[in-house]
């Protein structure tokens, strides 16, 4: 069964070489060519594609809109997408706009054609840069998250706790049967020691290290 493919580019000579590679492969048929977001939304009524293979740029506003409408219209109908860019905010962006695969244009044309085969069979797929990029920033966080819980004590985690469930800090103190001005030495060293400054953000973080319940 051949996979059917419809190729959104607005670089020409980029969507060329793409279109006669995939050509090449039995396994896969190109129903169509676009170089803008209209006309890839007609071609996908009128081919009906398997995979959209999407090019996108840096804060290519336009192009992530093309492909959250893509995922969330058509749910069954893979979106992959190359791009120059491979920092892991790009790549975030982009995962989060619905695409199930993702490869950078420094990549090897056989990694494009293995993302839309595992697109096309239902799997996620990043390239490799991409998924060491994504891997070196799991470990940093994983490092910077763990290092900052440990320099907490343990009257501070009672007061980010607190922190996080909504009490002021004079309810903290009350409960804590502590003075309000300590209250508040306690907050300024959590958010020093864990480098974080808003109420949402110091709650977000008490979730992720399952100091409070949800």
């Amino acid at each position: 069964m051949c996979i059917r493919v419809l190729l959104s580019s607005k670089h020409t000579v980029i969507s060329e070489g793409i279109a006669a590679i995939l050509r090449t492969h039995q396994d896969m048929h190109l129903v169509g060519i676009s170089d803008n977001e209209q006309q890839t939304h007609t071609l996908c009524q009128t081919e009906d594609p398997d995979v959209v293979l999407i090019g996108t740029q840096t804060h290519d506003v336009q192009g992530l809109q093309l492909m959250q409408q893509m995922a969330s219209e058509h749910p069954a109908r893979c979106v992959v997408a190359f791009s120059s860019d491979s920092d892991r905010h790009a790549i975030i962006d982009i995962l989060d706009a619905g695409v199930k695969a993702y490869v950078s244009t420094t990549s090897s044309i056989d990694e494009l054609m293995s993302a839309v085969r595992a697109a096309a069979s239902g799997r996620v797929y990043l390239c490799q840069s991409a998924a060491s990029e994504m891997l070196d920033c799991f470990r940093k966080v994983r490092s910077s998250d763990g290092l900052a819980k440990n320099l907490l004590g343990t009257r501070e985690e009672q007061v980010l706790r607190l922190i996080a469930d909504g009490y002021s800090s004079k309810e903290i103190a009350r409960t804590l049967l502590i003075a309000p001005s300590t209250v508040e030495v306690h907050r300024r060293n959590i958010m020093r020691k864990i480098g974080l400054h808003k109420v949402a953000d110091l709650t977000r973080y008490a979730i992720r290290h399952q100091m409070v319940s949800v």
